[in-house]
């Protein structure tokens, strides 16, 4: 069964995803509407505000639950709500792209003593250009870094699990909390271990069904024969 801290962290990226691609829908459609006024084309009846409307009303058609989880995690994803031009209850809205104020807390043992790095950083930055940061000031290797952000009151911070997304695509907002943890090494060569055991019992698996339905297909050729 799923846990309720996956289930609120698939909530979480559902909306941010969303979040992203009404942005990009946004940012192109104004693109064009500019690209068209640019070219003198803008008495030929077009209306950039429907065309992005459309696009918007579009989208959201075929991402039914995204207004209802929106408001349900409205505190955690404020930062994908803002970027994408989305406000819960009324739509619309206007891009923004406002940097945040973070606080970023090491857990691991050998810095875990340090005191936060306060940052006011741009919902565009990387994770991995977090990674960064943290390498440079709680002297933890990046690989060895796993991101976590939570916002006040959330039981469940939510993991950065891909260096090349940005802070906004997890829904970062201002005032959140980034926590370093350190990678049990151990403990992940465990669970390579334990998948790779897994996909050779599934490959073994295959090929005895395999072997006995090409025995069942021989078997019966020899009947008919």
């Amino acid at each position: 069964p799923v846990g309720e801290k996956e289930r609120v962290d698939s909530e979480r990226r559902y909306v941010s995803t969303v979040a992203r691609e009404l942005l990009m829908a946004e940012t192109a459609a104004a693109a064009a509407a500019a690209a068209t006024a640019a070219a003198g084309n803008a008495a030929a009846g077009l209306s950039p505000t429907k065309d992005i409307a459309k696009q918007r009303e579009d989208i959201l058609s075929q991402h039914p639950r995204f207004e209802k989880l929106t408001v349900k995690h409205k505190d955690a994803m404020a930062a994908a709500q803002a970027s994408a031009g989305y406000k819960a209850g009324g739509g619309g809205g206007s891009l923004s792209h406002d940097a945040i104020n973070v606080a970023i807390k090491s857990m691991a043992a050998s810095s875990c003593g340090l005191e936060p790095l306060r940052r006011r950083l741009p919902g565009s930055l990387a994770v991995g250009r977090v990674k960064i940061m943290c390498a440079r000031a709680f002297g933890l290797d990046v690989d060895l870094q796993t991101l976590h952000y939570r916002v006040d009151g959330d039981p469940f911070p939510t993991e950065l699990d891909d260096d090349g997304n940005t802070l906004s695509y997890y829904g970062v907002s201002d005032g959140a909390e980034i926590l370093m943890n350190e990678v049990d090494v151990e403990a992940r060569k465990r669970d390579e271990e334990r998948e790779k055991a897994m996909q050779e019992q599934r490959i073994e698996e295959q090929e005895r069904t395999a072997t006995a339905l090409q025995a069942a297909q021989t078997k019966g050729f020899e009947v008919k024969a």
